[in-house]
Protein backbone atom coordinates (compact mmCIF):
# COMPACT_ATOMS: atom_id res chain seq x y z
CA UNK A 1 0.00 0.00 0.00
CA UNK A 2 1.31 3.68 -0.46
CA UNK A 3 1.15 6.48 1.52
CA UNK A 4 -1.94 7.85 -0.21
CA UNK A 5 -3.96 4.38 0.58
CA UNK A 6 -2.56 4.82 4.69
CA UNK A 7 -4.09 8.20 4.57
CA UNK A 8 -7.48 7.55 3.02
CA UNK A 9 -7.84 4.62 4.98
CA UNK A 10 -6.93 6.25 8.32
CA UNK A 11 -9.27 9.55 7.10
CA UNK A 12 -12.25 6.64 6.76
CA UNK A 13 -11.93 5.00 9.73
CA UNK A 14 -11.77 8.21 11.50
CA UNK A 15 -15.11 9.45 9.97
CA UNK A 16 -16.54 5.85 10.26
CA UNK A 17 -16.15 6.90 14.38
CA UNK A 18 -18.57 10.03 13.88
CA UNK A 19 -21.21 8.15 11.72
CA UNK A 20 -21.12 4.35 13.56
CA UNK A 21 -22.37 4.73 17.06
CA UNK A 22 -20.41 2.56 19.75
CA UNK A 23 -17.33 1.42 17.70
CA UNK A 24 -13.81 1.68 18.21
CA UNK A 25 -12.50 2.81 14.84
CA UNK A 26 -10.72 5.89 15.63
CA UNK A 27 -7.85 4.38 17.21
CA UNK A 28 -7.13 2.10 13.84
CA UNK A 29 -7.80 5.53 12.34
CA UNK A 30 -4.71 6.84 13.78
CA UNK A 31 -2.96 3.28 13.21
CA UNK A 32 -3.45 4.03 9.62
CA UNK A 33 -2.44 7.39 9.64
CA UNK A 34 0.61 6.11 11.44
CA UNK A 35 1.61 3.30 9.15
CA UNK A 36 1.34 6.72 6.46
CA UNK A 37 3.87 8.45 8.06
CA UNK A 38 6.38 4.87 8.83
CA UNK A 39 5.32 4.07 5.09
CA UNK A 40 6.82 7.95 3.89
CA UNK A 41 10.14 7.68 6.04
CA UNK A 42 10.90 3.78 5.13
CA UNK A 43 8.73 1.89 2.56
CA UNK A 44 8.40 -1.60 3.00
CA UNK A 45 6.38 -4.94 1.58
CA UNK A 46 2.79 -4.84 1.70
CA UNK A 47 3.15 -8.05 4.01
CA UNK A 48 5.07 -6.14 6.27
CA UNK A 49 3.33 -3.18 6.33
CA UNK A 50 0.00 -4.97 7.50
CA UNK A 51 2.15 -6.85 10.43
CA UNK A 52 3.08 -3.19 11.73
CA UNK A 53 -0.17 -2.06 11.18
CA UNK A 54 -1.60 -4.76 13.39
CA UNK A 55 1.02 -4.12 16.07
CA UNK A 56 0.30 -0.43 15.94
CA UNK A 57 -3.54 -1.25 16.15
CA UNK A 58 -2.89 -3.16 19.19
CA UNK A 59 -0.99 -0.31 20.69
CA UNK A 60 -3.23 2.15 20.10
CA UNK A 61 -6.15 -0.13 21.10
CA UNK A 62 -4.77 -0.38 24.26
CA UNK A 63 -4.02 3.17 24.63
CA UNK A 64 -7.76 3.79 23.81
CA UNK A 65 -8.95 1.25 26.40
CA UNK A 66 -7.05 3.28 29.20
CA UNK A 67 -8.13 6.58 28.01
CA UNK A 68 -11.71 5.70 28.00
CA UNK A 69 -10.71 3.92 31.37
CA UNK A 70 -10.02 7.17 32.56
CA UNK A 71 -12.62 9.34 31.31
CA UNK A 72 -15.09 7.00 33.14
CA UNK A 73 -13.87 6.42 35.91
CA UNK A 74 -14.00 10.53 36.88
CA UNK A 75 -17.71 10.23 35.80
CA UNK A 76 -19.77 9.54 38.62
CA UNK A 77 -23.59 8.98 38.65
CA UNK A 78 -25.61 11.55 40.97
CA UNK A 79 -26.41 9.75 44.30
CA UNK A 80 -30.45 9.37 42.98
CA UNK A 81 -29.62 7.22 39.95
CA UNK A 82 -26.54 5.05 41.26
CA UNK A 83 -29.30 2.24 41.91
CA UNK A 84 -31.28 2.68 38.71
CA UNK A 85 -30.93 -0.56 37.04
CA UNK A 86 -30.97 -2.35 40.52
CA UNK A 87 -34.68 -2.34 41.60
CA UNK A 88 -34.14 -4.33 44.67
CA UNK A 89 -31.34 -1.70 45.75
CA UNK A 90 -33.69 1.09 45.85
CA UNK A 91 -35.90 -0.25 48.43
CA UNK A 92 -33.30 -0.50 51.03
CA UNK A 93 -34.48 1.88 53.71
CA UNK A 94 -37.83 1.17 52.77
CA UNK A 95 -40.89 0.15 55.07
CA UNK A 96 -42.57 -3.33 53.66
CA UNK A 97 -45.29 -5.24 54.23
CA UNK A 98 -44.90 -9.22 55.51
CA UNK A 99 -47.04 -11.47 52.81
CA UNK A 100 -46.57 -14.30 54.30
CA UNK A 101 -45.33 -15.64 57.83
CA UNK A 102 -41.86 -16.50 58.32
CA UNK A 103 -40.70 -19.81 57.86
CA UNK A 104 -37.14 -20.37 58.46
CA UNK A 105 -35.99 -17.54 58.20
CA UNK A 106 -37.94 -16.44 54.54
CA UNK A 107 -40.92 -14.79 53.81
CA UNK A 108 -42.17 -12.90 51.14
CA UNK A 109 -43.20 -9.15 51.48
CA UNK A 110 -44.97 -7.35 49.71
CA UNK A 111 -43.72 -3.81 47.93
CA UNK A 112 -46.61 -1.39 45.74
CA UNK A 113 -48.36 -4.65 43.91
CA UNK A 114 -45.39 -7.17 43.66
CA UNK A 115 -43.97 -9.83 46.06
CA UNK A 116 -40.14 -9.86 46.49
CA UNK A 117 -38.86 -12.65 48.81
CA UNK A 118 -36.85 -12.14 52.01
CA UNK A 119 -34.64 -13.22 54.55
CA UNK A 120 -35.43 -12.38 58.45
CA UNK A 121 -33.79 -13.91 61.84
CA UNK A 122 -37.25 -11.83 63.10
CA UNK A 123 -40.60 -14.60 63.65
CA UNK A 124 -42.55 -12.19 62.01
CA UNK A 125 -46.05 -12.78 61.46
CA UNK A 126 -48.39 -11.73 58.23
CA UNK A 127 -49.18 -8.34 58.09
CA UNK A 128 -46.42 -7.15 60.27
CA UNK A 129 -44.39 -4.33 58.93
CA UNK A 130 -40.56 -4.55 58.43
CA UNK A 131 -37.93 -2.49 56.90
CA UNK A 132 -35.27 -3.42 54.03
CA UNK A 133 -32.26 -3.27 55.42
CA UNK A 134 -30.01 -4.65 52.78
CA UNK A 135 -30.06 -7.11 49.47
CA UNK A 136 -29.05 -10.48 49.16
CA UNK A 137 -28.08 -11.94 45.15
CA UNK A 138 -30.17 -8.95 43.46
CA UNK A 139 -33.38 -11.34 44.38
CA UNK A 140 -33.93 -11.42 48.20
CA UNK A 141 -34.51 -8.51 50.21
CA UNK A 142 -33.18 -8.27 53.74
CA UNK A 143 -35.59 -7.53 56.37
CA UNK A 144 -35.84 -7.03 59.95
Amino acid sequence: MTVINWITLGLVLSILELIVPGVYLIWFGFAALTMSIIEYISPMEASTQIIWFSLISGVYAIIGLYAYGCIFKKIKAPKEYQNLNDTAEQYVGLTVTVAEDVVNNNTKVKLGDTYWLAHCKKPLQKGDSAKVIGVKDRLILIIE
